[in-house]
């Protein structure tokens, strides 16, 4: 079945190439490619509606592609077509979006257009350009990537050039968005990780040494420049992520000593002896500008990040701003009384730092076209970077990288080197500074401790012997494996038994608190009972002197009875009078069995007075007892986590040394 379509295929273009020859030898746009665009593609790519910034409904608009670039060139190259890889669903996002392709017919149609170069009407001749190279289909604003930068994915570990002493640092360059760093050696490129100095790949350049290093600025390209005195001088750019060159432009007399690219990638400024700044088209490697305003040799060269203007400074302390789409000079800088060697923007693009060996960094206004700050340094300058706060980093000829602040106010010195700085560079976070001297020794030091540095080799050793080393870490780290194990244990153990101590206690104290809380409530209800003594006795003590005045009354009335009364009388009041005095008696003895019960209630009420205090102050020194407990198991937690954590980032070194080591066994001789 394949084959018969393969077959039709081959048939139909053989028919379609017999119908274009035979009826009309040109295909054109406005006759056959723009009916298959407004049946498929007007509805979401027009001039009202232009999803991806992208218009199909006009010859002009084709050519000027969208957001990402241009879409097609004339040169007729199909496979390399954005528009193509996208219709012949060869790269997403597949044309039309949700749809099969469409119909073989129209596809071929649109393919011998572009083979053709595409032409736009009968009466347009086709003007092939230069090949055009990967940066052609280059996506995005060049500015902050979406989540984590580019990072190196490809593997390669060998050193072209391996010297028992490395050469002169001449470039170091850190990614704007990732923890990476590039370093220039003798026909490498050397990338490190920022965070943990391990090196992540080699990247070979063959013209020599390069001299400049700069990120795009998205950090998905790394634009180097070299080349040989006298002889010739080359900018190539390269794929982060697979190490490959994707662009060369120039083909100088002489060396190159800086370059750069623009924001979008579209073009490359370079300059060198020949005190020429010359921007190329980054694309196809035409020459768009020459300018001619310098008088000594180009050391530096940088675009702003706007990409809207492009300086560059010179040997004999010349510095100009260009405008990069006119290539019209925007400013003519003329403090410098020595050299620019360095040159870097602020984010913004609003501010231009410049060291020089005249020994300061100057710091230009774009708007006010001034300098609104002069660093004095003190001896010569040869670099100066800019991170993500504003922040400056400097080096040069005094041996020491600084940091300042955004105001320029010195904030503080990092370690010395042996000879002069020549490069220094800030990581993309300002958490590390990158700096290499004229022995070629390169130091990775932190900005919150500098004491806590790394040496990265711009000049790596043979393969050989690094598998060597890594092989005796992989040994040493599994012998402290079996150390970190045993401290592991240990902590296990003591943090079990803190936390058995800490619930035995508290245990002990719930049951104390228990007791203390029973005799709280029965003390509540002795007071309870005390009030109420202390309640009926007083009316029991009035009621029993009310009937004591009763039987004093009743007595009185039993004498004053007259004898000649019959002993009736006598006898009323006799009985009257003993029940008076058996009530007296009974409000007496309940007067008397109140009083002692209320004596009982009051003593145990001391007691339990007495107990609840003793019970307060052990529940205070239990819970002290239990506070140093919980500190000492909290100790014991936090060992145990801690080893734990040690543990599991030494196992996760080791495995990541392995996969170098593997990697670099594959790799390797």
């Amino acid at each position: 079945m394949k084959s018969f379509v393969h077959l039709s295929a081959a048939v139909f273009c053989f028919f379609l190439s017999s119908v274009v020859s035979a009826d009309s030898p040109t295909v054109t746009f406005d006759d056959h490619i723009k009916p298959i665009f407004r049946q498929h593609c007007f509805a979401c790519h027009n001039q009202d509606e232009q999803k991806g910034g992208l218009a199909l409904d006009s010859y002009s608009s084709v050519v000027e592609g969208g957001g990402s670039g241009e879409i097609v060139f004339d040169d007729g190259d199909v496979d390399g077509s954005r528009l193509w890889q996208l219709m012949n669903h060869d790269d997403t996002p597949e044309m039309p979006p949700n749809q099969d392709k469409i119909a073989e017919d129209q596809l071929m149609m649109v393919r011998h257009w572009i083979e053709s170069g595409i032409i736009e009407n009968l009466g347009s001749k086709s003007n092939p350009k230069k090949k055009k190279n990967s940066l052609a289909f280059v996506a995005g604003s060049g500015g902050r990537p979406d989540g984590r930068g580019a990072m190196p994915k490809f593997r390669s570990f060998h050193s072209p050039v391996v010297t028992d002493r490395p050469a002169a640092v001449t470039a170091i360059a850190t990614s704007p968005w990732a923890p990476l760093v590039a370093i220039a050696g003798q026909e490498q490129i050397v990338l490190y990780h920022t965070e943990t100095a391990e090196l992540l790949g080699i990247i070979p350049f063959d013209e020599g040494i390069a001299q400049g290093l700069r990120f795009s600025r998205d950090g998905k390209f790394l634009v180097a420049s070299g080349g040989e005195h006298s002889v010739n001088g080359i900018v190539v750019v390269y794929d982060i992520q697979t190490g490959k060159r994707v662009a060369e432009v120039g083909d100088e007399l002489d060396i190159v000593f800086d370059a750069d690219a623009n924001r979008t990638m579209t073009q490359i400024a370079l300059g060198g002896p020949k005190k020429l700044l010359r921007i190329f088209d980054a694309v196809d490697g035409s020459k768009l500008f020459e300018l001619k305003k310098h008088t000594d040799w180009i050391y530096a060269v940088a675009y702003s990040p706007d990409g809207v203007l492009v300086a560059s400074g010179d040997r004999s302390g010349g510095l100009c701003v260009w405008e990069a789409k006119t290539g019209r000079l925007y400013l003519d800088l003329t403090d410098h009384k020595d050299a620019v060697h360095g040159l870097a923007w602020r984010d913004d693009s609003n501010v231009l730092a410049s060291a020089s060996a005249d020994g300061t960094v100057k710091l230009w206004d774009m708007n006010q076209g001034k300098a609104v700050k002069s660093i004095s340094v003190g001896k010569a300058v040869h670099d100066v970077s800019f991170d993500h706060q504003g922040r400056i980093v400097t080096g040069g000829q005094d041996k020491q990288a600084k940091l300042w602040d955004a105001s320029g106010k010195h904030l503080h010195d990092f370690s010395g080197m042996a000879e002069s700085i020549l490069e220094v560079e800030i990581s993309h976070d300002g958490g590390h500074v990158v700096y290499g001297d004229w022995t070629g020794a390169v130091v990775l030091v932190s900005t919150n401790d500098p004491k806590q540095m790394a040496s990265l080799a711009a000049n790596p050793r043979p393969i050989d012997q690094r598998i060597a080393s890594l092989k005796k870490q992989i040994d040493s780290m599994q012998r402290e494996v079996q150390l970190a194990k045993g401290r592991l244990d240990h902590a296990n153990v003591a943090a079990d038994q803190s936390k058995r101590q800490v619930d035995r206690l508290r245990i002990k104290i719930s049951a104390v608190q228990t007791h203390a809380d029973t005799a709280n409530d029965k003390l509540g209800e002795l007071q309870q009972r005390l009030a109420t003594h202390d309640l009926e006795i007083p009316k029991l003590v009035a009621s029993s002197r009310h009937t004591q005045d009763q039987l004093i009354a009743a007595r009185i009335d039993f004498a004053e009875i007259p004898r000649s009364k019959t002993s009736t009388s006598g006898q009323i009041a006799q009985s009257k009078i003993a029940v008076i005095e058996q009530s007296l008696a009974d409000l007496l003895s309940v007067i008397s069995t109140k009083r002692k019960n209320r004596i009982e209630i009051e003593k145990q009420s001391k007691e339990l007075h007495l107990q609840i205090s003793r019970q307060k102050q052990q529940m205070e020194s239990l819970g002290k007892t239990l506070s140093e407990l919980e500190k000492k198991a909290k100790k014991a937690l936090d060992a145990r986590q801690s080893a734990d954590l040690g543990l599991r980032q030494l196992r996760q070194q080791i495995d990541e040394k392995r996969l170098r080591y593997n990697l670099m066994i594959a790799d390797g001789p």
